[in-house]
């Protein structure tokens, strides 16, 4: 396998994986809540367990945290998947030139 196929299947397993994660886990977005909530205390029970507001919010907050990671995570993925798929399209053309003239593996890309 050359270096190029190499580079090619990388950026694409990383943007396959990137999308996988944003499609569990969501886009990035922005908190865009609106109208008033009502306030409960922290130490009031909110369901028949006893779990306490303050508990719940906590979960809350780690479930938000752990998403906004892992969506930066995959599209960060995406990104780096195209810099790859990028870098192995000038790697290629690179290599097809000896003395910038095309050789003869690539001239059906680079006619004369």
């Amino acid at each position: 396998m050359k270096c190029v196929q190499i580079l090619n299947s990388i950026g694409l397993g990383l943007g396959m994986v990137g999308v996988i994660i944003i499609f569990i886990f969501g886009p990035p977005q922005p908190s865009l809540e609106s109208g008033v909530s009502l306030g409960l205390e922290d130490a009031t029970p909110i369901d028949a367990s006893g779990k306490t507001v303050a508990e719940y919010n906590r979960d809350v907050e780690k479930r938000r945290r752990k998403h906004s990671i892992m969506s930066k995570i995959g599209l960060a993925l995406i990104f780096l998947g195209f810099a790859f798929q990028f870098w192995a399209t000038w790697a290629w053309r690179e290599s097809c030139l000896v003395k910038g003239r095309p050789t003869t593996s690539c001239r059906l890309f680079h006619p004369q």
